[in-house]
């Protein structure tokens, strides 16, 4: 287990009174973010850190400890004094009551936005720090997901933490919950568009592409999760134009269908849906879906074909003891199960079933 880091502030040298970054942060690429950082030296990233805060924590690349600290001082002042006063202090408070527990346990504050112009407050929240973790599980959540319920989120996320956690050799785990994007807030009419997917589809990517860039040591297996809409929005986000997620897997479960592929002679909205693994970037052989039998959302197809029908590819995983549409992250279901062996490489114990004739 790794120790316990204090605050990014107590470990850089801090800067004097008035002292001013050279330049504003950039607005680069995750690879451009990191190596920026990375030729600061110790003072300038202090006065960067103290100076632009709100920038520095939304930078894909820079060190998740570092992203912490700048998005806390956005969450403690949005807690004061934000339009969402209680969502934000009851976040921060589970954020800072987990700082005394073993470093596992402890919660990241990777990405954070407060809400505007009708758009919902955004969180990106990891449990341990991923940049050091032998697995990384991103779990995009779906229709109606905000900061004031993302508590039930971090919960299921802890849950497929321990649960990989009791496979042998697995390694350390964190699992992130990136509500990075302005879910819809209802089902009719917000989630039967594509608008949602497609604003969140490119920021889900580069936040992968992040994870890459300031992970420390060997690189970590990394697992994106989607739920209802959002394995709409993952789906989207593989189907990028160029390159798609920074991914090991991809899992999707509860999906009204993965989304809508963009190529370099098709805009946003002419792009055919994402129907089968060929429209998407990841390997058929790292595609995995899951469905409970009275799961009524999987039959939709809103959003494409079903990523548990016959034709899209991929495997199907078991669900046994999961019912309806929000079970798949209950202890003791075959569906947590499945998803812990896969995110730790373990597919030769993953559980699979015939998929649905389409």
């Amino acid at each position: 287990m790794s120790p316990t880091l204090g605050p990014v502030s107590a470990q850089l040298e801090l800067p004097p009174p008035n002292a001013c970054p050279a330049g504003l942060p950039p607005s680069g690429t995750a690879r451009e973010n990191a190596q920026w950082w990375g030729d600061l030296s110790p003072q300038e990233q202090a006065n960067h850190l103290s100076t632009h805060g709100a920038l520095i924590g939304n930078l894909d690349g820079l060190p998740s400890e570092v992203r912490h600290e700048a998005n806390l001082a956005a969450l403690r002042q949005d807690a004061a004094g934000g339009s969402d006063r209680q969502a934000s202090q009851a976040l921060l408070d589970r954020i800072e009551g987990s700082q005394s527990g073993p470093a596992s346990d402890r919660l990241l504050l990777l990405g954070f936005q407060p809400a505007a112009d009708g758009a919902d407050a955004q969180a990106i929240v990891a449990i341990g720090n991923p940049d050091n973790a032998d697995n990384v599980a991103v779990f995009v959540p779906g229709t109606s997901s905000d900061v004031a319920g993302i508590g039930g989120n971090l919960d299921r996320m802890a849950d497929l933490q321990a649960q990989a956690g009791t496979i042998p050799g697995s390694g350390e785990t964190s699992t992130i919950v990136w509500l990075g994007y302005d879910a819809p807030d209802s089902i009719f009419p917000d989630a039967l568009g594509a608008g949602y997917a497609r604003d969140g589809a490119e920021d889900l990517r580069d936040f992968t592409l992040g994870l890459r860039e300031s992970h420390q040591g060997p690189d970590a297996r990394v697992t994106m999760i989607g739920h209802s809409y959002g394995s709409t929005v993952v789906g989207t986000a593989d189907a990028l134009a160029g390159e798609g997620l920074a991914v090991d897997d991809i899992i999707a479960m509860g999906s009204p269908g993965m989304g809508y592929e963009a190529s370099e002679r098709q805009g946003w909205f002419d792009g055919p849906l994402v129907d089968n693994t060929s429209d998407m970037h990841i390997d058929s052989d790292h595609f995995w879906a899951g469905a409970a039998r009275d799961d009524v959302v999987t039959y939709t197809e809103v959003h494409g074909n079903s990523p548990v029908d016959w034709s899209f590819g991929g495997q199907r995983i078991t669900t046994d003891g999961a019912s309806g549409h929000s079970d798949y992250w209950n202890p003791g279901t075959e569906s947590l199960r499945n998803q812990a062996y896969i995110l730790t490489g373990n597919y030769d114990q993953v559980d699979t079933v015939g998929r649905r004739p389409g």
